[in-house]
C-alpha cells in the first residue's frame, strides 16, 4: 500500500478528534511469474513441437499433384526455380521453400507473440500456431500460401517496436525495406502493409508528432511505389484470369449489398474463416465459434492497450473484403491463410481476457476453454497426418500397371494426372511413348472425354489412369469407357486408379 495523509489539515480545522484521513491507493497487479508453462523453455519446446509437425508431411511421401492456372509472386516463384536449380527437379526441391517459410514464420511468432501479447496468452497463442493443421498442410505444398503466412508473421515482427509507440531512425528503415520487398514475395502482403501502414499514420497524426508523420509517410510511400511495379510487371494480367475468377466465384464480397443474403455472405465467410483456414473448427471438437468470440474479445482488449496492434491486425481482413468487392482476391480458403496468424493473436488475446476472469472462480472452466481451444486443431492436424486431404498417389499406381504390362497394351491418361505422370516418369518411363495417350481437358465440353476414348475402340487392353481428378470426371469417364467395352480390372491407392478395359469387341445387349 502506498499511503497519502491529507488527514492532518482536517482533524484540526474541523474536529480535532477526528483522526487522520488516509487515502490507499492500491498497487498495479504484477505481472504473471515465468514458470515452466511460460518461460523460455517452454518457448523453445513450442518451436520445436511446430517444426517437427511440419517435418511429418516432408517425410509421409506423399506425391506431387497439379493446380491448374496458379498465380505465384514472382519472388516465390524464383526462389523456387533457385532451389530447383541446387537441388534437381526433385520432390524435396519442390517442397523446400515453403517448408523454409513455414519454419521461419513459426520462429518469428515465437518472437512476436510476447512483444504484443502477455507472456501467458503469448505462449498459448504460439501453442495455437504450432499444431495449426492448415499452416502445417500448406508448409509442404509447392504453393506460396505458407510463405504468405510467414511473410505476415514478418512484417508484423517488424513493425511490433513502432505499433507499440517506440521510436527510431533504424526502425522506420527495416520496416520500409522488408514492405518494399515483401509485396514481390506474397501477393496479400499488400493487406498487411494497409493495415500496419494505416495505424501508423493515424498514431502519427493524432499525436500530433510531424517528425513521425513524415516517417510514416515515406514508408508507405516507398511500399506503394514498390507494389505499383510490382503491380505493372507481374499482377495485371493475373487479375483478368477468367479461370481463376469462375473458379473463385461465389467468394467475392457482394459490394455494394443489395439483400439480406449479402449480409449471410459475410456472416458464413466470417466464422468459416476460423474453420478454414484458420484450423478452429475441429471436426471432433468444434471451437469455431468459441474462437470467433475470443478473437472480437481480444481486438477489443487490443484496442483499450495499445490501438495501433488492434488496427495493425484487424484492417488486412477488410482490405482483403474490399479487394474480394471489386473481384481482385477472393475471400475464402487458403487465399486467406496469411489471415490466420494475426487471428491467433487476437484469439490468444481474447482467450487471457476470458481465462484471467475465470481463474479465480472458475479454474476448472478457465482449463477447459484453454484445452478445448488448443485440442481442436491438435486432433484436426492428427487427422489430416492419418488422411490427407492432397494424397494422390500416382507412382505406386503406376508401379502396379507396369508389373501387369503387356506387349500391346495402351494407355489413356485422365488429363488432371498429366503432369504428375510426365514428372513421375521422367527420368524412366517403363511405358512405350507410342502406346500412352495423354487426355485433354474438356470441362466445357465433356463429350470430348467421350470422344478420346472411342480413339481406343479394337484394343484388346486399354489402361485408363486417374489422379487430381475434378469433381465427378471420374465416374463421367469410366461410364464413357464401359460403354465402349468391359471393365476388366480395378487398381487404387489413395487419390490415384487404374481401370484396365477390354475394347476390342462390343458389349453384348
Amino acid at each position: 500500500m502506498n499511503p497519502a495523509t491529507n488527514g492532518p489539515q482536517l482533524g484540526n480545522r474541523l474536529n480535532p478528534i477526528l483522526p487522520p484521513v488516509i487515502i490507499t491507493v492500491p498497487e498495479p497487479a504484477p505481472e504473471p511469474a515465468r514458470g515452466r508453462l511460460t518461460g523460455p523453455v517452454m518457448i523453445l519446446a513450442l518451436v520445436a513441437l511446430g517444426i517437427g509437425l511440419r517435418a511429418v508431411p516432408m517425410v509421409q511421401n506423399r506425391h506431387l499433384w497439379i493446380d491448374w492456372n496458379q498465380g505465384a509472386p514472382a519472388g516465390f516463384l524464383l526462389l523456387s526455380k533457385l532451389a530447383l536449380g541446387v537441388l534437381g527437379p526433385t520432390e524435396v526441391a519442390l517442397r523446400l521453400v515453403p517448408f523454409l517459410g513455414s519454419v521461419l514464420g513459426l520462429v518469428a511468432f515465437a518472437w512476436v507473440a510476447p512483444r504484443l501479447l502477455p507472456r501467458p496468452a503469448a505462449v498459448f497463442g504460439l501453442a495455437l500456431f504450432a499444431v495449426s493443421p492448415y499452416l502445417i498442410s500448406y508448409a509442404v505444398e509447392c504453393k506460396q500460401y505458407a510463405t504468405d503466412a510467414a511473410i505476415t508473421v514478418g512484417l508484423l515482427a517488424v513493425a511490433s517496436g513502432l505499433l507499440r509507440g517506440e521510436r527510431g531512425g533504424f526502425r522506420w528503415a527495416m520496416l520500409g525495406l522488408a514492405g518494399a520487398v515483401a509485396v514481390w514475395f506474397a501477393h496479400p502482403a499488400a493487406f498487411v502493409l494497409g493495415g500496419i501502414g494505416t495505424a501508423l499514420l493515424l498514431e502519427a497524426a493524432a499525436v500530433r508528432d510531424g517528425k513521425r508523420l513524415r516517417a510514416a509517410c515515406a514508408t508507405v510511400a516507398g511500399w506503394v511505389a514498390s507494389f505499383a511495379a510490382c503491380y505493372f510487371l507481374c499482377l495485371r494480367q493475373l487479375g483478368n484470369n477468367q479461370y481463376l475468377l469462375d473458379y473463385w466465384a461465389g467468394h467475392f464480397l457482394p459490394l455494394p449489398p443489395r439483400e439480406v443474403g449479402d449480409a449471410a455472405w459475410l456472416f458464413d465467410h466470417f466464422f468459416g474463416f476460423f474453420q478454414f483456414p484458420g484450423g478452429l473448427g475441429g471436426t471432433e471438437i468444434k471451437a469455431g465459434g468459441i474462437a470467433a468470440v475470443l478473437f472480437m474479445v481480444g481486438v477489443y482488449a487490443f484496442w483499450k492497450e495499445r490501438w495501433p496492434v488492434a488496427v495493425a491486425l484487424v484492417l488486412p481482413a477488410v482490405f482483403a473484403l474490399l479487394a474480394s468487392g471489386v473481384h481482385r482476391y477472393p475471400f475464402s480458403g487458403r487465399l486467406l491463410l496469411f489471415l490466420v496468424p494475426p487471428m491467433l493473436l487476437g484469439v490468444a488475446r481474447g482467450a487471457w481476457v476470458v481465462g484471467s476472469a475465470l481463474r479465480v472462480s472458475q479454474p476448472v472452466a478457465a482449463a477447459i476453454l484453454l484445452g478445448v481451444l488448443t485440442a481442436a486443431p491438435a486432433i484436426e492436424t492428427w487427422q489430416e497426418f492419418r488422411r490427407p486431404m492432397r494424397y494422390e498417389q500416382l507412382t505406386t499406381v503406376l508401379a502396379d500397371v507396369g508389373d501387369r504390362w503387356q506387349p500391346g497394351d495402351r494407355m489413356y491418361v485422365y488429363y488432371g494426372a498429366v503432369p504428375a505422370f510426365t514428372f513421375y516418369t521422367r527420368d524412366h518411363n517403363p511405358f512405350p511413348a507410342d502406346a500412352v495417350t495423354l487426355g485433354t481437358e474438356f470441362r466445357d465440353s465433356r463429350t470430348g472425354y467421350r470422344d478420346e476414348l472411342a480413339k481406343f475402340r479394337g484394343n484388346h487392353r486399354v489402361w485408363v489412369v486417374f489422379s487430381h481428378r475434378h469433381r465427378d470426371e471420374e465416374s463421367l469417364v469410366r461410364a464413357y469407357a464401359e460403354g465402349l467395352g468391359r471393365c476388366e480390372l480395378g487398381l487404387r491407392e489413395p487419390g490415384a486408379t487404374a481401370f484396365l478395359f477390354d475394347f476390342s469387341a462390343p458389349l453384348a445387349k
